[in-house]
């Protein structure tokens, strides 16, 4: 529907000049035809000839949400009536809009007073007074100032001109923003859940709808699912909203992990990128040493030294060992478990703490694969050995070594037959971060094993014994040498010879031995017997008869393969004449 807003006016009477100062105001209002626009004007009574007076029109848009541009009035002259100045100033109208909220209102407010502050946009001239925008509620007032040259009735009439109403069309102009922040521990052990922290914050002026943090661990970090890459779906984010979250990881392996994490709305571009975080991620690592003798000699007991190392960055617990020697000999003995103090630098000390008798657990089945060997001796001979040779074992647990810390403890193997003593001590400690769903990868293994062997050293030890059965020998008479052989070591010796001297005044008789004999002279050689072992015993006789007189000596001289020269035996015997 049209609305002509150019037939409306309003009419001013003067009714009298006769006074001599206004007593009193007439006041008048009209509203267009639209409800948009009331005007009201307020007119002095009484006026003096020739002199200043002043009346008001006061516009008002009594719209809710209509603005009016281009408001123009028109001052229709009357005789004698001249106008002197024209002056607008703006007043808002306090009303709450029923469709804004307290803040809208109060934005509206604020914007409405900054407006009136800097004035009313408006022109005049002589008879034709104009406002540029009326905003809805606003009101202007027109003061104007005239003078009346004749006495008598002025009337004066002020017409609507023209308006144009407009809607405006509000809208909030937001911006809102992610700003996303992680916290992740600078160390964390191996065997332990990491929790890292994300704070997600919209700093801005609008919501953010749906949006994904992500974080990708990288090679190394898992979360608990297994999953390589930590994920949160959120559903929004109102202005000034803060949230957070914690996402729990493990490391399936020692060293340095770094990563950011990001924010990225789904539905537009807005985006966040966190700082680079850094955690070192430590673990325990154990080394072991098996010290002992490189040779031993005969059927003594052995004896080696284990040192049990955590080498890493973490305490062990519950370091299981297990020490290994040949089923064919035996373990003796088994020591006390000292730890060693560390130094500041993390190497040990002689400063050791005694551990009490190390626990026994059951003989577990020997599945493990070193991966660190140290010997005293050949490592590689010693590996060689325990192939070969059955081995037996015994397992005890440390409960507890630091970092840096060295567990040493002794234990003592008697050799038996055996030619060579091969042993090994393997330690182990497991962890595992027991919520992880991948346990494979969350299990943390430290392994060591160090070898050691010692060469058993067994000789040989002849021994040769000589005496006679009678003694002075008189002409005539016979003499029996009795001959022992022995051997009193702990080897095999072969080709153990003996030969008989008979000094002067003895001729031979007869011989006996457990080989045959031959004679040269005064020279009885006696067959070689091709092995003595260990205990191996041989006697001999050599008998002969006394021929003449004085002091004589009887040798017997013993050669075998392990004798680097012959050793021989004497045995004085008196010779006389006489019966």
């Amino acid at each position: 529907m049209k609305t002509n807003h150019r037939s409306l006016a309003a009419g001013i009477m003067l009714l009298s000049l006769a006074g001599l100062s206004p007593t009193a105001d007439a006041e008048d209002t009209i509203q267009t035809g639209d409800g948009l626009l009331q005007m009201t004007a307020t007119m002095p009574d009484e006026a003096r000839v020739g002199e200043q007076f002043t009346y008001t029109v006061k516009l008002t848009n009594t719209s809710e949400n209509v603005t009016l541009h281009d408001v123009e009035l028109r001052q229709r002259t009357a005789k004698g009536f001249s106008i002197e100045s024209i002056s607008i100033t703006g007043e808002k109208k306090n009303r709450q809009k029923n469709n804004q909220k307290p803040s809208e209102q109060s934005n509206a407010q604020q914007s409405e007073s900054a407006s009136s502050e800097q004035g009313p946009s408006a022109s005049n001239s002589n008879n034709r007074m104009k406002i540029a925008t009326l905003k809805p509620g606003e009101s202007r007032t027109i003061e104007v100032t005239a003078s009346a040259d004749e006495a008598g009735e002025l009337r004066s009439c002020l017409e609507i001109v023209n308006y144009k109403p407009a809607i405006c069309l509000i809208a909030d102009v937001v911006k809102p923003e992610l700003e996303i922040t992680k916290v992740a521990p600078k160390q964390a052990d191996r065997c332990n859940v990491i929790e890292l922290e994300y704070t997600v914050k919209n700093g801005g002026t609008g919501d953010v709808g749906t949006f994904q943090v992500v974080d990708a661990l990288g090679d190394g970090l898992a979360t608990i699912e297994g999953n390589a890459e930590l994920r949160f779906d959120v559903d929004g984010l109102a202005a000034g909203e803060t949230r957070k979250f914690i996402g729990r990881v493990y490391a399936s392996k020692a060293g340095s992990f770094t990563s950011r994490a990001v924010a990225k709305a789904e539905n537009s571009d807005l985006k966040s990128r966190s700082q680079k975080t850094t955690t070192n991620v430590i673990a325990a690592d154990l080394d072991v040493r098996v010290e002992g003798p490189g040779r031993l000699y005969g059927n003594q007991l052995v004896t080696f030294t284990a040192y049990v190392t955590n080498t890493g960055n973490s305490p062990a617990e519950d370091v299981g060992v297990k020490v290994f020697w040949p089923e064919d000999a035996n373990l003796a003995d088994l020591g006390d478990v000292r730890i060693q103090k560390e130094n500041t630098n993390g190497s040990a000390n002689n400063g050791e703490e005694k551990q009490s008798q190390p626990t026994v657990s059951a003989k577990p089945n020997d599945d493990t694969t070193s991966n660190n060997q140290n010997s005293s001796d050949d490592s590689s001979s010693s590996s060689d050995d325990n192939s070969k040779l059955a081995m037996a074992d015994k397992a005890f647990t440390i409960s507890s070594l630091k970092p840096g810390q060295t567990a040493v403890f002794e234990y003592a193997v008697r050799p038996g037959d055996l030619k060579r003593i091969p042993t090994r001590v393997e330690a182990r400690s497991v962890c595992t971060v027991d919520v992880a769903d991948d346990q494979a990868n969350a299990k943390s293994e430290a392994m060591a094993t160090g070898y050691a062997a010692v060469k058993i050293v067994r000789l040989p030890a002849m021994q040769l014994v000589v005496f006679d059965d009678e003694d002075p020998v008189t002409t005539g008479s016979k003499v029996k040498y009795s001959i022992r052989v022995w051997n009193e070591g702990d080897a095999d010796d072969q080709n153990v010879k003996l030969v008989a001297h008979l000094p002067d005044g003895l001729e031979f008789t007869s011989a006996e031995g457990p080989t045959e004999h031959s004679v040269k002279g005064s020279m009885i050689t006696f067959k070689p017997i091709k092995t003595m072992e260990p205990g191996d015993r041989a006697d001999y006789i050599v008998t002969a008869v006394c021929s003449g007189q004085g002091d004589v000596r009887f040798e017997a001289e013993l050669s075998s393969k392990s004798l680097d020269k012959a050793v021989t035996v004497e045995e004085p015997t008196r010779l006389f004449g006489g019966k």
